[in-house]
């Protein structure tokens, strides 16, 4: 009574995922093969065993079961409970009337080892979060450009993604819809910004407002 168990039917997609994840591949890069290969998510499994999140599913198109994202595959790669531990204190509440979620530092978690049986080899899991790690320090190293998380896709919403192509020999960067690069074809288009253009475009905006402010500002106001 109250021991998890392993879903015998399920644990083949988590093994999937951290085979994946060993081999190298991000969580981008893995959602999108997931998507690919029609695997299940597990809001879909849950739906046809139990009838829960039929808002989602019932009345909506195939491709729906298997809309993996990048956010579920990073919460398994980090989840204790696939190597056997189950981790308490977390998250708490921002305040007594407040019913938002914070997240804990690590140091203020409790954990209890080996309280069921793993599907992950810990080997594997720790290796895991290690190149979790390494790609995010690589992340922070890069310079962030000064339009991150502002310029998004008017098709899909998605934010675009800044990039530099070295292969041309003038190089130049750039801005691509960042559901496009991940998904292909099928979710979105590839719509394209030089970083240049829109950089000289926003600059035009600027000083035609900071001209319009210097010469009447109470009409800019109102």
């Amino acid at each position: 009574k109250g021991k998890l168990l392993v879903d015998e039917e399920t644990k083949w997609i988590v093994e999937k995922i951290f085979s994946l994840a060993y081999q190298g591949y991000g969580s981008a890069k893995i959602t999108k093969i997931l998507r690919e290969e029609k695997v299940p998510t597990a809001s879909w499994l849950n739906f046809t065993r139990y009838g829960t999140f039929a808002h989602i599913f019932e009345g909506k198109p195939e491709s729906k079961r298997y809309e993996w994202t990048i956010a579920h595959v990073k919460a398994i790669l980090k989840s204790e409970v696939y190597i056997g531990n189950s981790v308490h204190n977390r998250q708490s509440t921002v305040s007594f009337k407040s019913k938002k979620k914070v997240r804990k530092p690590e140091s203020e978690w409790f954990r209890v080892e080996n309280t069921h049986e793993p599907i992950i080899d810990k080997e594997v899991f720790y290796r895991v979060q290690e190149q979790i790690k390494s790609r995010r320090r690589q992340t922070k190293e890069k310079a962030t450009p000064i339009f991150a998380g502002l310029v998004k896709c008017a098709d899909c919403g998605w934010s675009m993604r800044f990039a530099t192509n070295k292969a041309n020999k003038t190089p130049y960067s750039y801005y691509s819809c960042s559901f496009y690069g991940q998904f292909g074809k099928g979710y979105c288009s590839m719509h394209y910004i030089r970083y240049d253009v829109l950089y000289q475009a926003v600059l035009e905006r600027l000083q035609y407002w900071a001209k319009a402010v210097q010469q009447d500002e109470e009409k800019v106001l109102n």
